[in-house]
């Protein structure tokens, strides 16, 4: 697990059992570059290590954002399996069954893939979707919301707006917590406007959601960011 609390800024460690470069083949992804600048082996394969590590530790109260490299939801991820006394079972299961076994940890899960989920969620898990537009994250979320992953006043539903490359209209979609940022490494052509991110803070305050602004955004907002998580009221 490494330590993403000043890169992140939403989480405090990342946990990656799953190495390999992501199948969905995202232009921008920075993992992806990371592989193939170090030659490293490109194929998914489950690292047990790094799966035990969740269970090793002795920090509690932590917030843990999971695969954050790769796609848990992602086909592949079913029939990549990890072996067991009597049976092997795919490494998405058993990242599941680590997660329940650590109620005193919070898991932040992100997904492009939402219509794959096909399971409820444990109540310590955070689940969001990943979008770039504004018709991604409108289809993504309703399908998060009316898919498998069950629901109740426990649970945290959110949506990730990284990088934002089009300018979101919340009216549409009412999530439990906002995540702005910005692409970064490809220049700033394709910047936010300080006026879209201005929006989106009106919008947030009139819909009553938890906005985090990430750090990536101080070239443009200065270093007054929102940083809120789920259930924190706006003032």
């Amino acid at each position: 697990m490494n330590n993403i609390s000043k890169s992140i800024g939403w989480a405090d460690l990342s946990w990656n059992p799953i190495k390999g470069i992501c199948p969905v083949g995202c232009w921008y992804c920075y993992a992806a570059k990371i592989y193939k600048r170090f030659k490293l082996d490109p194929e998914p394969w489950a690292d047990i290590a790094e799966l035990n590590a969740v269970l090793d530790t002795r920090r509690t109260g932590k917030k843990i954002f999971v695969c954050s490299t790769f796609e848990i939801f992602h086909p592949i991820t079913k029939t990549l399996t990890v072996r067991t006394p009597g049976k092997s079972i795919s490494i998405r299961d058993v990242i599941f069954d680590v997660i329940e076994r650590r109620p005193d940890l919070t898991f932040i899960i992100l997904t492009k893939l939402p219509q794959n989920i096909d399971r409820p969620m444990p109540k310590n898990v955070w689940l969001g979707v990943s979008a770039e537009t504004h018709e991604e994250a409108l289809g993504r979320y309703a399908i998060l919301l009316g898919g498998q992953a069950g629901g109740n006043d426990g649970d945290v539903r959110f949506i990730s707006y990284e990088p934002m490359l089009e300018q979101p209209d919340l009216s549409h979609y009412i999530p439990d917590w906002l995540i702005v940022g910005r692409l970064t490494g490809h220049g700033k052509e394709r910047d936010p406007k300080i006026w879209q991110l201005m929006s989106i803070r009106e919008q947030c305050i009139y819909y009553n959601i938890p906005l985090f602004e990430k750090d990536n955004l101080r070239p443009i907002l200065g270093d007054k960011l929102v940083q809120q998580w789920p259930k924190e009221a706006l003032r």
